[in-house]
């Protein structure tokens, strides 16, 4: 298959590269505000964002980062929660949309989200010119998850903005030895670790590719990195102080334990067939009544959390009678701890089924369906080009393709050892976008190699293959 591209680039000759830029960001906002005012996402519908709404009340109430006044916790990562404070602190006007005036944090937020279209522009620019810059940036400004996600208060607009700073920096400003921008570079890793600890993997994975970047001498190497791990540590060290003085542990998080493996445990009415429901468990959902306030239209979402000691104490309930009598009496740093062993002991009881879900999360990644189990289009038409798009990328811009290649490693690790959730594959559907794009126009002009044959080829039998099972089952994977 062989497309002349010349009349395009003909045409995009007479259009600046700052133009494609302003044109991908305004296609890309006008789409986020659309969607946000015909289609607010309800607040009471999920869970997660519930409690952020809850920590960010308490944090512009000055109680703190807590649950409720006196019950402090560390249960959720810390950067949106702050930010969605300072919104609440400015507009105290109340509001007929869930009670509560959200709107100008989502409008924000669809901020950020809209300029993920134009950087991943400018990185694609910066591989090969305008052609792959628009067509990297349209497929951002329009992918149908990104844009439900910024709607909605979750932490992955944001952390997906931090990443696509992150990789711009380092691949257009970091290289120039400019020990301010590298330092902010530091801080923006910092931020993303806030949002998301797993940006720790990649920070380690960019440290490694600067150590061996052959064009400079050692000792700017090592400042190099040196001035990305102070802007990191610098972001992040209130948070484990804070932890320390309040929760009497410098952990970062407490979100891990169970929830760090849900493999056949995430139901109580499922977990097996001798499963018994405690009591406790009935009791909590009699308390918070999940389905009737689901149901309910406007409702405030702090009512949603009765009980201070949401994890461990709402997970608890969720599980099997052991693993409550395990967690009873125990605070959220010990039960945190307890939840690990049982992970663990889970994991080294059922080696099998562990690697055999491990597999599929990975495999989940390459899904063509969105966590409603609608079809991602967009991801649908450029999956089979992805391959081929980084093998093209590394010969010609290794270095670009060693960051890339390093953020998406250390994103699918976690996906292979906790598990697979379309939210988490959110943040990096822009580099993902860009590979497919770069991997398209590679395609569509034609006298591919043979290697490059091998991974067009090769690799499309496996989103077909995956996603084939996928959609003739669970269809929201």
């Amino acid at each position: 298959m062989k497309i002349n591209l010349n009349r395009l680039s003909v045409k995009l000759k007479s259009i600046s590269t700052l133009q494609i830029l302003i044109i991908v960001f305004l296609i890309a906002l006008s789409l986020r505000v659309a969607v946000l005012f015909t289609n607010p996402h309800n607040i009471a519908d999920h869970w997660d964002v519930s409690h952020y709404v809850v920590i960010a009340r308490n944090l512009a109430d000055g109680n703190g980062f807590a649950n409720e006044p006196g019950h402090p916790t560390a249960f959720r990562f810390p950067l949106l929660p702050p930010v969605l404070s300072l919104f609440f602190r400015i507009f105290r006007e109340r509001s007929l949309v869930f009670g509560q005036w959200y709107i100008p944090f989502l409008f924000f937020q669809s901020i950020l989200g809209a300029l993920i279209a134009p950087i991943t522009a400018w990185i694609g620019h910066e591989i090969k010119g305008k052609t792959l810059a628009l067509l990297a940036g349209m497929l951002v400004a329009v992918n149908t998850e990104l844009i439900s996600y910024s709607r909605m208060m979750l932490p992955e607009t944001i952390f997906s903005f931090l990443l696509c700073l992150i990789a711009l920096l380092c691949i257009y400003l970091i290289p120039g030895k400019r020990r301010i921008l590298t330092f902010a570079g530091g801080i923006l890793l910092g931020l993303a670790v806030l949002c998301r600890p797993v940006a720790i993997g990649w920070g380690i994975l960019l440290a490694v590719i600067f150590m061996f970047r052959k064009e400079y001498k050692l000792r700017a190497r090592i400042n190099l990195i040196l001035l990305l791990a102070a802007g990191g540590i610098v972001t992040v060290a209130p948070w484990l102080i804070r932890n320390q003085i309040v929760m009497s542990s410098p952990v970062f998080s407490t979100s891990s334990g169970i929830a760090f493996w849900l493999y056949g445990h995430n139901d109580a009415a499922r977990a097996d067939g001798d499963t018994h429901i405690p009591e406790e468990y009935i009791k909590v959902n009699e308390m918070v009544r999940p389905r009737e306030y689901h149901m309910q239209e406007g409702g405030d979402p702090a009512q949603m959390i009765p009980i201070y000691n949401m994890e461990p104490g709402y997970e608890a309930y969720g599980f099997e009678r052991s693993v409550v009598d395990r967690l009873e009496g125990l605070e959220e740093i010990e039960a945190n701890q307890e939840f690990n062993s049982m992970a663990w002991e889970y994991i080294w009881a059922n080696p099998f089924e562990t690697l055999t879900h491990s597999i599929s999360s990975l495999f989940q990644t390459v899904a063509y369906a969105e966590m409603d189990g609608k079809i991602n289009i967009q991801l649908t038409l450029i999956m089979p080009f992805i391959l081929l798009g980084m093998y093209w990328l590394w010969k010609h811009s290794r270095h670009i393709a060693l960051i890339i290649l390093a953020c998406l490693l250390s994103m699918l690790a976690v996906h292979f050892l906790f598990y697979f959730d379309h939210r988490f594959r959110v943040p990096y559907l822009p580099f993902l976008a860009l590979l497919g794009a770069a991997g398209f126009l590679t395609a569509i002009n034609g006298n591919l190699i043979r290697t490059e044959k091998n991974f067009f080829f090769g690799w499309m039998v496996v989103p077909v293959v995956v996603n084939y099972f996928l959609l003739w089952g669970n269809t929201t994977g």
